[in-house]
């Protein structure tokens, strides 16, 4: 029997939270003082405090009809916490795959 890593489980528990658009989910997985620093296709965004960024991520996925998660995973490296999550996202008949990235520190 394989089990998780406590790394795999967060990562999981991340992308299911933003998956699922619900910043009361997200929200717990975040520190008060979380900053939130991101490289988009419209160019770089900041965003600071438990709320913002738990109310931030799900919003980028607004304009969506459906977002599943389509993998996770999460590593230790070093003092650290590297999630990666792939989503599967529609829009009527469109679909596409957003992959996000992480490095987290986990208190």
């Amino acid at each position: 029997m394989h089990h998780r890593s406590r790394a795999a489980d967060v990562a999981a528990d991340i992308a299911a939270a933003v998956a699922a658009r619900d910043p009361h989910r997200l929200a717990p997985a975040l520190t008060e003082t979380v900053r939130l620093r991101a490289l988009l296709p419209g160019g770089p965004v900041q965003s600071t405090g438990r709320e913002n960024v738990a109310a931030f991520l799900p919003a980028l996925l607004a304009d969506f009809d459906t977002a599943e998660v389509l993998d996770s995973s999460g590593e230790d490296v070093a003092d650290r916490l590297l999630i990666h999550y792939r989503l599967g996202l529609g829009r009527g008949a469109a679909r596409w795959v957003c992959t996000q990235t992480a490095v987290c520190r986990v208190v």
